[in-house]
Order: C-alpha cells, then structure tokens, then sequence
C-alpha cells in the first residue's frame, strides 16, 4: 500500500497534523520528565516525531505510555477588573505544562499557560516562555528548563519578580540585570530551576 501524506492544500488536515504533533511531544516529553523514558528513547520518539506524517505514525509513539500527561488545558478562572498579569482570581490548575523544542524554534505567547508547573526540553533548538500575556494568580509558578545545546528564553514583565536557582554546566543561566530577583513579598513570582549543558537559560523583561 502507497504511503499517503497530508494534502498541502487542505490546510484544516495539516493544521491537524501539527496539533497532534505538538500534543505527542508534550506528551513525550512528559514522559521523560518523569522517567518514564531515558534520554535515548525520548531523542528517537522526537524524532520520529517530527518525521510523521500521518496520525498513526504519532499515536504508536504513545501506545506504551501511561495514561494522559497533565498540560493545562482546562480555562483558570478569572476576573477582568484587573490589569495585566494579576487577573488571575482563582489558582491555576495544578500539575504541570510539558514543552518539548527539538532541533527548533518555538514561541510560548499569549495567555498560553493555565498551570502552575512548566517542564520544558530544549535539544538544539530556542524555546521562548513569554509571561507577559499570562495572567497570573497569587503564588510561584514553577519553571524547570533541561537544556541541551540550545537556548531557552524566559520574558517577564518589569514588576514580576524571579528567583534564578538552574544549573548550567558548560553554559549559562542568568537572569539580566533589569530583572526583579526580589521575591520577599512579592504576590506572584517565578521560580526557575533546571539543568543546562553546553546551552542557555536567560530570563529578561521587555
């Protein structure tokens, strides 16, 4: 039987395509988080990944894992009296939000965050958190980054404090000098931790 691939001029199938691509990822990366795969295996599922062009493909990639990794795909309430980052009313939805960058450029914008906890992986590529559209409740939100020669990017707006604890070996992770570090306080705040190899953590306010 031909192997058939997305019709580039359905563009509801492709789009898709992608969003499944992009929820096997979380997923995978889920998984590796929790140690449910090992290195190897998380770069070649990725891989494969990236490579698949059809549903099937990215659901035998999951078919061994257990259960539905939390991303934060429930609404967080809120409240529109109050501006920017501090709508938030209620706390968001416990556990955490999974981003996986591989071989990549990917751009976290908006209001995209509705959980308190964000893993991400980057391998060889740039991850972006931009915090500036997220509104936030009362409380840290939890950032751990693992980073392999690429570089992940944490924007935050001017009066949003961050505690700076990564560890990067053969690579940096720091937080500008325009960045709050003073979280006593503080209502909301970020925390970032993580590991960097022969990469970067950068947190920055624009």
């Amino acid at each position: 039987m031909a192997r058939t691939s997305p019709d580039p001029s359905d563009s509801r199938g492709l789009d898709g395509l992608e969003r499944r691509r992009e929820r096997v990822m979380e997923r995978l990366t889920h998984a590796f988080s929790t140690n449910g795969l090992d290195m190897d295996e998380y770069e070649r599922r990725a891989g494969l990944a990236q490579a698949a062009s059809l549903d099937a493909e990215l659901d035998a990639l999951l078919l061994d894992l257990p259960g539905e990794a939390p991303v934060g795909n429930a609404p967080a309430m809120r409240a529109a009296s109050a501006p920017g980052y501090l709508r938030a009313s209620a706390p968001l939805e416990s556990g955490s939000r999974s981003v996986a960058c591989v071989m990549s450029d990917r751009r976290m914008t908006g209001d995209w965050l509705q959980s308190d906890k964000v893993d991400t992986f980057t391998l060889m590529g740039s991850t972006t958190l931009d915090l500036r559209g997220v509104e936030l409740p009362p409380g840290p939100i939890r950032i751990d980054a693992f980073v392999l020669m690429g570089e992940t990017v944490v924007i935050v707006p001017r009066d949003l404090p961050v505690r700076m604890d990564a560890f990067a070996f053969m690579g940096e992770a720091t937080a500008r000098r325009d960045v709050s570090q003073n979280v006593r306080g503080a209502r909301s705040w970020v925390e970032v931790g993580g590991f960097v190899l022969m990469g970067s953590i950068e947190v920055k306010v624009k």
